[in-house]
């Protein structure tokens, strides 16, 4: 199971329908709508790429399959912006 390890400092603002992150070091900012929250939380947990993807399945009425590839694609965003390795 792959868990994904926030970096220290990032600095998490709700802003009722998107989640702003903040990289205090780099002034990095990084907006995430509805299921952007659910995956970052997701993250936040320590829980793997499926049980995110089942989430996301469960509250926005979409495939595993999309889920799954939605999860993907943002984690590798966050990944290439330094937010969470």
């Amino acid at each position: 199971m792959q868990t994904w390890t926030l970096k220290p400092g990032v600095i998490e603002t709700d802003l009722n329908d998107e989640l702003v992150l903040l990289d205090p070091k780099t002034q990095g900012m990084f907006s995430l709508n509805a299921t952007g929250r659910v995956i970052w939380h997701g993250i936040k947990n320590a829980e793997s790429l499926e049980s995110i993807a089942q989430k996301l399945e469960q509250q926005f009425t979409v495939s595993f399959e999309q889920a799954q590839t939605d999860a993907s694609a943002l984690i590798g965003e966050l990944e290439k912006a330094g937010l969470i390795s």
